[in-house]
């Protein structure tokens, strides 16, 4: 299963990655990947603990009881990291 989600609308001077896609692909139960067209973003899997984030860079970015709230972190990380360049 693969959803698909645009950027939100945020304060930022627009680059060529404002107009990418990010999806979320389930490759295996309990694990959810993001990613453009071409770029990895990260990962969110679930474990006991709740929903464990992943960023593009293997830097753990936190355990939430949420799934949604792990996923904004990934993308978080991801486009605070594209804006930074």
């Amino acid at each position: 299963m693969t959803i698909a989600m645009d950027r939100p609308d945020l304060p930022t001077v627009p680059t060529t990655q404002d107009t990418q896609r990010v999806s979320w692909s389930k490759p295996a139960r309990w694990l959810w990947v993001a990613e453009t067209p071409s770029e990895y973003l990260g990962m969110v899997d679930r474990n006991y603990d709740g929903y464990v984030a992943t960023g593009f860079d293997g830097r753990d970015l936190g355990v939430f009881s949420v799934r949604a709230d792990a996923q904004v972190a990934v993308y978080s990380h991801w486009f605070r990291a594209v804006e930074g360049d």
